[in-house]
């Protein structure tokens, strides 16, 4: 994850402009504890009402919160919701160039929450195109000033238009876009658009990831990512002929509000220092993750971003276990190793895992490549694949720690990580096992716990051969 976390700290340098629909996010929270006698509607007894900026401002939030430096463009009305925009936008030191007109309304989105449940959203908005006056101002402004890429958040609220973005299209400078169905082919032969699934859909009437976004790359010439929400996210690069699937990051969906724009910022930054387009999704995968969270339209910083990093994955080197280990060992953590195949998971795994994390602080489990389980197994396993296996045991809360090694007996990796404990599960006499004349060298000690009987991959695959007379199975 180093190459992620230079990327990360590359974000400071980069000037992005935000082109979009502003809005305005009011949150209005109160508890709710009686009916109203003249309808059958809750009361609300108001105890707090919140300002965040939304839609485009949102956008322009993600990045400075980031680190990046960002000046926001956008239209406002002359009205209340403007001044209190500005006061958001200052607050957070984004730089502003607003479009303000006499038929324009400030959009406002009104929440109402309670018990941090939003129970219904009051929207205050018109729709109005720019015109070609702003257009000049705003192609000027860009030629003034040194963006590496301009983000268009569109909302379709008139803010972006088929004028202003062919004139966008010769300043070669990237587009990089959240594109709403109605306005989809104004990005053709932009860098980057980033459509979820649904809208995918509606552009294409295809139904399948591979086909809506193979389709949309090549009929727009752009570089495409196609969110999925919890399922992740699709990358179909215009050059390549394939597409690569990322799995989402997030641990906990509290409040999807934002996400998207999360997300498609982090991405902008990443690319405008260089990173590969893979990164930069890896990147805004993990910065969405986060913020679904978190409630309402929220936020990310780079600590954060780069915290996630080391909480996401249990699996380490061998190196970087050996100076956990020595941390863990100078504030007296006892540290317990065992290992195996786990190719497939079952009962008789996650007693010996349990039992084995109950005998000291911190538990390592040593699993066998691919490589090395054939040379024990044969050439017809593993089953599942070293990431695969990986990725399952990752989310047993037992294990702390996990670390590939690619020989048939663990004796090295435990000769370098010296644990206090070392647990077999089976009818091993501790004296004979290959790793116990290592274990006594350095005084640690062995422990065997019994596993049920019948409970092991390799009589799972011979039943599922055979055929199971067991309707528990």
């Amino acid at each position: 994850m180093s190459e992620l976390n230079q990327i990360i700290q590359k974000f400071s340098n980069q000037k992005i402009l935000v082109i979009g629909d502003i809005m305005l996010d009011e949150y209005i929270y109160g508890d709710v504890s009686r009916i109203n006698p003249e309808a059958p509607v809750p009361i609300l007894n108001v105890t707090k009402t919140e300002q965040r900026l939304g839609g485009a401002a949102n956008v322009a939030n993600n990045i400075v919160s980031l680190g990046g430096q960002c000046t926001l463009i956008g239209q406002v009305g002359d009205d209340e919701e403007k001044e209190e925009l500005i006061k958001e936008l200052e607050k957070k030191a984004i730089k502003y160039f607003l479009i303000s007109t006499d038929n324009y309304k400030t959009i406002k989105k009104t929440r109402v929450v309670s018990e941090n449940q939003q129970f219904i959203r009051i929207d205050k908005e018109t729709r109005h195109e720019i015109n070609q006056e702003h257009i000049d101002g705003i192609i000027e402004h860009i030629k003034e000033n040194g963006y590496k890429a301009i983000l268009i958040p569109d909302y379709n609220k008139g803010m972006v238009t088929k004028e202003l973005m062919d004139r966008l299209k010769i300043l070669n400078v990237k587009i990089i876009s959240d594109p709403k169905p109605y306005n989809i082919e104004l990005f053709k032969d932009t860098f980057l658009i980033s459509p979820n699934l649904k809208e995918g859909k509606e552009v294409t009437n295809e139904e399948v990831p591979e086909r809506i976004g193979r389709r949309i790359t090549e009929t727009l010439n752009t570089n495409l990512i196609l969110t999925c929400g919890k399922e992740g996210a699709y990358l179909f690069e215009k050059d390549i002929n394939e597409h690569t699937y990322l799995p989402t990051k997030a641990k906990e969906i509290f409040d999807v509000s934002g996400a998207g724009d999360t997300f498609i910022s982090t991405i902008a930054l990443a690319v405008t220092t260089g990173a590969s387009l893979y990164d930069s999704v890896i990147l805004g995968n993990y910065a969405a993750g986060i913020v679904v969270g978190k409630f309402g339209t929220s936020t990310i910083t780079c600590k954060e971003l780069s915290d996630s990093f080391s909480k996401k994955t249990k699996v380490k080197t061998q190196e970087e276990l050996q100076a956990i280990i020595e941390n863990l060992k100078e504030n007296d953590k006892k540290i317990v190793f065992t290992n195996g195949c786990f190719d497939i998971l079952h009962v008789g795994h996650t007693k010996l895992i349990k039992k084995a994390k109950s005998f000291g602080d911190t538990l390592i489990l040593g699993l066998n490549t691919d490589y090395s389980i054939k040379l024990v197994k044969g050439e017809n396993r593993p089953i599942n694949s070293q990431e695969e296996r990986a990725e399952v045991l990752a989310a047993i809360e037992d294990i702390d720690y996990i670390v590939f090694f690619g020989e048939e007996t663990p004796c090295n990796l435990i000769k370098a990580l010296k644990p206090d404990i070392h647990v077999k599960g089976g009818d091993y006499d501790p004296e004979k096992i290959p790793e116990a004349e290592i274990i006594k060298e350095y005084g640690g000690e062995i422990k065997i716990v019994d596993l049920f009987k019948d409970k092991s991959t390799t009589h799972l695959i011979e039943k599922i051969k055979n055929g199971s007379e067991d309707p528990s199975f």
